[in-house]
């Protein structure tokens, strides 16, 4: 993730709008029921029940199911778990390491993008899944959602989010440099260091893999985990434990959806740590970000000239570490839900 906008947190909370209020009654609900959400065998479906106070008198409430993480029932699993078959990616940076796809920008500096390409890769409304593993210190990734590829020759939009086609026999940044095909950077001054730092591989020219959208942010150090990230766009733009609505110019915070979002995180510790389980539930123009079943945010999108409908799903790392992602799922919903572009 790369800061280049300030968090409107600053600002006081607005006036919540009406047409919100049925929203924040269901992230009450979601924020209890993906409690329950690890990994494990499935929990025991809970049967709470109550009276209904009302004129002529009660009904019931539905139960409620608690379900499991691993509960995969009605998810297409998006990586074979041994190729990058349906992935692109730079092949010089993204590989299989044991049972995960694996990156490592203390090897491969810069910030790199593995984005999926298989069947339906072009998604609106969705569940998605994945586990992730990071470095103790100086990782930066995220997964990125609803996004498009931004650079030359892919050129792509909201409206084609995969945009031209890749030439056949380029799987390098630095083949493409050398065949003419990445497009030239614009000046970004001198780099941190007062410019004494070595130049990152392809400096003066954009990756042709770059992917701009929604993100899941993740960090070694959790100031970032969770929150909504917006690369090459709004920047942040719902911090940690929010509730945002995003309209034009402005993000207002309804209020709080998590006081401790750092807890959610299980310490990381590379591959000698656990398993952290991200979900993503995109519905509409609103989006929720899950982390081992706690509610880290829940962005209410109603900027009509910057959100985005559709999109492509991408993993990511920058920084200076490793990064290690498995289990990719998604259930997308057979009829999307209408929403204006």
């Amino acid at each position: 993730m790369q800061i280049n906008q300030p968090s409107a947190f600053g600002r006081p909370p607005a006036r919540t709008s009406t047409s919100l209020l049925p929203i924040i009654a269901a992230i009450a609900l979601l924020s209890s029921a993906v409690a329950s959400m690890q990994g494990g065998a499935p929990a025991q479906p809970a049967t709470t029940q109550g009276a209904a106070q009302g004129r002529g008198g009660g009904g019931v409430f539905a139960p409620i199911t608690d379900v499991a993480y691993a509960d995969y029932k009605g998810y297409t699993k998006l990586w074979d778990g041994q190729t990058l078959t349906n992935w692109d990616g730079e092949s010089d940076v993204w590989s299989i390491q044991g049972d995960a796809i694996h990156a490592d920008t203390t090897k491969t500096p810069g910030q790199h993008h593995l984005h999926y390409v298989g069947p339906n890769a072009v998604m609106r409304d969705f569940d998605f899944k994945v586990e992730f593993k990071i470095s103790a210190m100086g990782a930066n990734g995220g997964i990125q959602y609803r996004s498009r590829l931004l650079y030359a020759p892919h050129k792509g939009s909201i409206e084609n989010p995969l945009g031209n086609a890749m030439p056949r026999g380029i799987t390098t940044f630095q083949a493409a440099i050398a065949a003419g095909i990445a497009e030239p950077a614009p000046a970004r001054g001198n780099p941190p260091g007062g410019g004494n730092a070595p130049p990152l591989p392809g400096a003066g020219f954009q990756n042709p893999w770059q992917v701009s959208g929604y993100q899941f942010d993740l960090d070694s150090n959790n100031r970032f985990t969770g929150q909504l990230y917006e690369g090459q766009g709004r920047g942040i733009v719902n911090p940690p434990g929010g509730i945002v609505e995003l309209v034009q110019g402005a993000q207002n915070r309804i209020g709080t959806v998590n006081p401790m979002p750092a807890a959610a995180a299980k310490p990381h510790q590379g591959l000698d740590g656990g398993w952290q389980q991200v979900q993503i539930i995109a519905r509409g123009n609103t989006l929720v970000h899950v982390l081992n079943g706690q509610v880290i945010t829940v962005t209410v999108d109603d900027d009509p000239t910057s959100r985005a409908y559709q999109g492509i799903l991408s993993l990511q790392l920058e920084g200076s570490g490793q990064i290690w992602y498995r289990n990719v799922y998604v259930r997308q919903l057979d009829k999307a839900m209408q929403f204006p572009k």
